[in-house]
């Protein structure tokens, strides 16, 4: 693992004079400038010096989630499929569709405006043959 902020949440990958817990998730605390760090747990209790090469990154886990959000936030986030970059699940997504009253109405009536942003988008960067439409998020 290379270098990263104070504050990144880190999970112990291998024991190497060390005490942190292998699989333990950690804060990094300080950084030192011979390829160490220190890192904290959640109770903020201070570890020693560790490798960056004994670590890893991680994101934010579903515990963490449920202790800091309330119900109403977990009912939705239970709805996709993921944390980063969302998507709904298939069974959901295809509920929603259904759900819109005349759907090929509502299509019909937003192909217009979805056709006119491309053609905005390719005016501005004609080398571009295709534009990523995921990154619009159509």
């Amino acid at each position: 693992m290379n270098p990263a902020p104070i504050g990144t949440r880190i999970q112990v990958i291998s024991k190497n004079h060390h005490h942190y817990r292998i699989g333990g998730i950690y804060r990094v605390h300080q950084v030192d400038g011979d390829g160490t760090l220190k890192a904290i747990d959640d109770f903020g209790i201070e570890g020693d010096f560790l490798r960056w090469r004994d670590c890893r990154p991680v994101g934010i886990g579903w515990e963490w989630i449920r202790e800091h959000l309330d119900a109403s936030s977990l009912d939705l986030l239970s709805a996709f499929d993921g944390l980063e970059h969302l998507r709904l699940r298939d069974e959901v997504e295809t509920k929603v569709i259904t759900s819109i009253p005349n759907l090929a109405e509502a299509i019909l009536n937003l192909l217009p405006a979805v056709e006119e942003e491309m053609e905005g988008l390719r005016n501005q960067s004609p080398e571009e043959e295709e534009i990523d439409l995921d990154s619009l998020g159509i």
